[in-house]
C-alpha cells in the first residue's frame, strides 16, 4: 500500500485505492436481501435518518428548481451497484442523476443516472443501476507532490455541497472550499475549488489537481482517441464508455489540463490524475479550479467503414448438440490479426469471440485466418482456416469431441469478479457465456464487498436459449480489508445476505467473524505473495522457513483452509509460481493441511482468461461427465476442504498411492510406496515433462521428459519410492509450448495435484 501522507494541518490523507474500495452494495436485481448493516440501520436509525432528510433537505434555489440536497437513506444503496456512500452522507439529485459526497473526507463517491441506461461499453450489457464513478476528490501539491485533500467540514449549502479545509503549507496556511453543483436539467455536476490564503506568508507554489476513477474500461482523450492503459499529456476531456452510458470529465478553464495515468496492471485500469492550473498565494490571492462531470457522448472523430466480410460458424460437441465455445483467431500469410478492442463484448474483444451456443457471426477484414476453436482443455479442438472477401459470407462447421473424460470430478474457477465489483468491467451475462465457453462446470462469485448470485442470470441465460448446457453456481466474497490492509481472502459458499465486515478489521477479527457468519465455508487466502494485498507478504513469511517473524505471530492466523498457489495474473511466470508452490511446502511440512488451488481472477473477458487456471475437484462418483455438472456443492465445498484437487491450465493428472489421491493418507510399508501416475491432456495441448516433489524442502524425487504427443495419454507409469517417516508428495507436469488459446502470449501448460499424505 502506497504511504499514507499525513498532511501539516494534523489531517491524514488515506490511501485512495483503499477509501475507493470501501463499497458496501445490495442490489436488487442480485441479492435476496440486503446486507445486516442496512438492516440494522434501517431498524434502529428510521426517525433519525428520517429527520435527517428533513433536516437536510434544501431550499431551491431561483437557478437551480430542480435539485435538491439531502442525507443519504439506508434504502436508498439497497438496488445499486458498486456504492461507495454511507447513510448520512450528503446527495444531489435533479430528474437525471444523483451526486453523493462522503461526509467522512469529502470526496464524491458516486454518481449515476436515476433511471437505468444501457451501457455504452458491450462487456457490462445487461446489468443496471450500476454506479458510473469510482471517487473524484481534489488534491493539492505544494511542490513537494499532490497529496489527498481530507475536509475539515462537509455541509449542505443554498443547493449545493460544500467542503472546506484549512491546512498548512511552509510560511502560512491555506483555505480550500470545493463545492459541489448540479445543472438544474441535465445529466451534470459542477465541481468548483477555490483556494485561497488563510494566514502567515505568500505560499510560493500552489496547484490543484484531482484524483479519478470510474470502472475497469478504457479511457479516451480529447484529440488522442482510446488510450486504454497509459496516457501523459494534455487535453480539454477525458473520458469513458461503460455502465449508465458515457462519462466525461472536462476543464471549464482557458487552456487544457494535464491528464496522466498509467496502469500497473495490464488490462487494469489505473487511477487518473488532472492537474489544473497554478500560482503562488499570498493575502487576497485566490486560485480557482472549474470542472464537469458529465453523462454525455464522448466526442470522437467517426472512422471510415472499411470493408468486411463475414465468418457464420457453427460448434456442436460429439452429439452434435449445441455446444458453449470460445474462438481464437490469428491472421495468416501477411493478414493482421484482427483486434476487436479491449472492451469489446462476446462477439468480439481482443482476437477473441464466444458464444454460449456454439453460434458465432464475426466479420472481419478481407484476409486470410486461422480461427482455432475451443470449448475448454477436455475437449478438442479445431483449426478453420479461411479467406475471406469483402462482402463474402463464409460458412464453416466443426465438433469438439470430449477427449480426456473425467466423471466425478468438477472443473472450477472459485475466484471470478463482474459488474458488482468496482474493477471489474464484466457483466453477469458475458461472465456466465465466457466461463461455460472455457468448459467451467462450476463458477464461483467472489466481488469484492458483496455476494453476488449468479445462478438467476444462468437460469434467464437457458430460458432464452444463449446458453446450451448449464453452469452451476455458488456465491461467495473476495474480503479485502480497508483501513488496515493486510491481504485478500475469499469465503465460499456465502448466501446473500451474508455480511462480512472488511473495515479497519485484524486477522484475528476477520477469520473469526468468518467462521461464525458461515461456518461451512471455505476461507481462502488469495494471490498470498502479492505486494500491498498479499497475507504472506504482508507478515513477511519467510520463503527459507515457511515461518512468520517473531514481531507479527501475534497478529497473524494460521487457520484457514485454502491457498491460491496460481493466480491466473501469475500464470505467465514461473518464479512467481515456484516461490507461492514452495511456501506451501514448508507450511505442510510444519503439519497444516491447507487445500492448494488455481483460480483466474478474472475481471473482464480477456486480459486474465477465466478458466485460467481452474481447480479439478474430486467430488465424488459420477457416470458420466454430464452428470457433473449436477454435482452436489455440498459435497464439492467438502471434497475442496479434504484436498481432492488438482489445479491444472491444460494437463490432468491422476495421481494415486494404492488408490489414494489428493488429500488422502496412505501408510508406507518398510519405508516405501508405489505412486501411480498417469497424465492426459487435449491433443492441442503440449505436456513435456513431469517431477514428483516429496516433503517441505519439494525434493525432486524424479524428473522425467515427456516425448511430444498429440494422443491423449501422454504418461502412465508406476514408480517405487522410498521415504523417510511421516511426509506426503506432489506430482508436477508442464509443458514447453504456450497455450494458443488464451491472451497472455507466455501462459504454458501446468498442473499440479495436492499432497497424497504419507504414514
Amino acid at each position: 500500500m502506497p504511504a499514507q501522507r499525513r498532511l501539516s494541518s494534523g489531517h491524514l490523507a488515506p490511501d485512495p485505492n483503499a477509501v475507493a474500495s470501501n463499497r458496501r452494495t445490495g442490489s436488487c436485481a442480485h441479492r435476496t436481501g440486503c446486507p445486516r448493516w442496512i438492516a440494522r440501520a434501517a431498524r434502529t436509525s428510521l426517525l433519525l435518518v428520517l429527520a435527517l432528510l428533513a433536516s437536510h433537505r434544501a431550499t431551491p434555489s431561483p437557478d437551480q428548481p430542480a435539485t435538491t440536497v439531502f442525507s443519504v437513506l439506508p434504502a436508498a444503496l439497497r438496488c445499486r451497484h458498486r456504492v461507495g456512500a454511507r447513510p448520512g452522507d450528503l446527495a444531489l439529485q435533479n430528474a437525471r442523476v444523483t451526486a453523493i459526497v462522503s461526509r467522512e473526507n469529502g470526496w464524491l463517491v458516486d454518481f449515476w443516472t436515476n433511471q437505468a441506461q444501457p451501457s455504452t461499453a458491450p462487456q457490462p450489457e445487461g446489468t443496471p443501476n450500476v454506479d458510473g464513478l469510482w471517487l473524484l476528490h481534489p488534491v493539492l501539491d505544494l511542490g513537494r507532490g499532490p497529496f489527498h485533500v481530507v475536509a475539515d467540514t462537509v455541509a449542505a449549502h443554498a443547493g449545493t455541497v460544500r467542503t472546506e479545509t484549512t491546512l498548512a503549507a511552509g510560511a502560512g496556511r491555506l483555505r480550500l472550499v470545493t463545492t459541489y453543483r448540479l445543472d438544474a436539467d441535465l445529466p451534470r455536476l459542477f465541481v468548483e475549488s477555490v483556494l485561497s490564503h488563510a494566514a502567515g506568508g505568500r505560499i510560493a507554489h500552489a496547484k490543484l489537481g484531482d484524483r479519478i476513477k470510474w470502472g475497469n474500461v478504457d479511457y479516451w482523450v480529447e484529440g488522442r482517441g482510446r488510450q486504454p492503459f497509459e496516457f501523459h499529456g494534455r487535453g480539454r476531456w477525458v473520458g469513458r464508455h461503460g455502465a449508465g452510458g458515457d462519462l466525461l470529465l472536462q476543464a471549464l478553464l482557458p487552456d487544457s489540463m494535464r491528464i496522466d495515468y498509467r496502469a500497473r496492471l495490464w488490462g487494469s485500469a489505473p487511477e487518473i490524475h488532472t492537474s489544473y492550473a497554478g500560482a503562488s498565494i499570498a493575502a487576497d490571492h485566490t486560485l480557482t479550479v472549474r470542472r464537469v462531470l458529465t453523462y454525455e457522448t464522448l466526442p470522437q472523430v467517426p472512422l471510415p467503414s472499411a470493408p468486411t466480410g463475414t465468418l457464420v460458424l457453427a460448434l456442436t460437441d460429439e452429439g452434435g448438440h449445441p455446444l458453449p465455445a470460445k474462438l481464437s483467431f490469428r491472421g495468416q500469410q501477411g493478414t493482421a490479426d484482427p483486434d476487436f478492442g479491449n472492451d469489446g463484448g462476446l462477439d468480439g474483444a481482443g482476437r477473441f469471440a464466444w458464444s454460449g451456443t456454439g453460434e458465432f457471426s464475426r466479420t472481419l477484414p478481407p484476409g486470410r485466418y486461422l480461427a482455432l476453436a475451443t470449448a475448454g482443455p477436455e475437449r478438442a479442438a479445431a483449426e478453420i482456416t479461411f479467406e475471406i472477401e469483402a462482402g463474402q459470407v463464409v460458412r464453416r462447421r466443426a465438433r469438439l469431441p470430449r477427449v480426456v473424460t473425467t466423471p466425478g470430478w468438477i472443473a472450477a474457477d472459485l475466484h471470478l469478479h463482474q459488474v458488482p465489483s468496482v474493477d471489474a468491467g464484466i457483466g453477469l451475462a458475458a461472465r456466465i457465456v465466457s466461463i461455460a465457453a472455457e468448459g467451467i462446470e462450476l463458477a464461483a462469485a467472489t466481488d469484492h464487498f458483496t455476494v453476488t448470485d449468479l445462478a438467476p442470470t444462468v437460469a434467464a441465460l437457458r430460458k432464452s436459449g444463449q446458453l446450451a448446457g448449464t453452469v452451476q453456481t455458488i456465491g461467495g466474497t473476495e474480503v479485502s480489508p480497508v483501513g488496515h490492509r493486510f491481504g485478500h481472502f475469499n469465503v465460499f459458499p456465502l448466501q446473500p445476505d451474508d455480511w462480512i465486515d472488511y473495515e479497519d478489521t485484524t486477522p484475528e477479527r476477520l477469520f473469526s467473524e468468518v467462521r461464525k457468519v458461515a461456518p461451512g465455508a471455505i476461507l481462502q487466502v488469495n494471490h498470498p505473495r502479492w505486494s500491498e494485498v498479499g497475507y504472506w507478504h504482508r507478515y513477511r513469511l519467510d520463503p527459507r522457513t515457511g515461518r512468520v517473524p517473531a514481531r507479527f505471530r501475534k497478529q497473524y492466523r494460521d487457520d484457514f483452509d485454502a491457498v491460491e498457489i496460481l493466480n491466473g495474473w501469475d500464470a505467465t511466470s514461473e518464479p512467481k509460481f515456484r516461490q507461492v508452490l514452495h511456501d506451501w511446502l514448508h507450511l505442510l511440512g510444519q503439519g497444516h493441511r491447507y487445500t492448494a488451488t488455481g483460480n483466474s481472477d478474472s475481471h473482464k473477458l480477456f486480459f486474465v482468461d477465466p478458466g485460467l487456471p481452474r481447480n479439478l475437484i474430486r467430488y465424488g462418483d459420477a457416470a458420466s461427465d454430464a452428470d457433473d455438472r449436477a454435482a452436489d456443492p455440498a459435497q464439492v465445498i467438502a471434497a475442496v476442504r479434504a484436498g481432492h484437487v488438482v489445479v491444472t491450465t491444460g494437463p490432468m493428472i491422476d495421481a494415486s498411492i494404492e488408490g489414494t489421491g489428493p488429500g488422502g493418507t496412505v501408510r508406507a510399508k518398510r519405508g516405501r510406496v508405489a505412486l501411480d501416475i498417469r497424465v492426459r491432456a487435449a491433443p492441442w495441448i503440449d505436456v513435456s515433462e513431469l517431477e514428483v516433489l516429496v516433503g517441505r524442502k519439494g525434493h525432486r524425487v524424479r524428473w522425467l521428459p515427456i516425448p511430444p504427443s498429440t494422443e491423449v495419454l501422454r504418461f502412465e507409469e508406476t514408480f517405487d519410492l522410498r521415504v523417510q517417516g511421516k511426509t506426503f508428495l506432489v506430482v508436477l507436469v508442464r509443458g514447453r509450448k504456450p497455450l494458443p488459446n488464451v491472451y497472455a502470449p507466455n501462459a504454458r501448460p501446468l498442473a499440479f495435484t495436492n499432497p497424497i499424505w504419507i504414514e
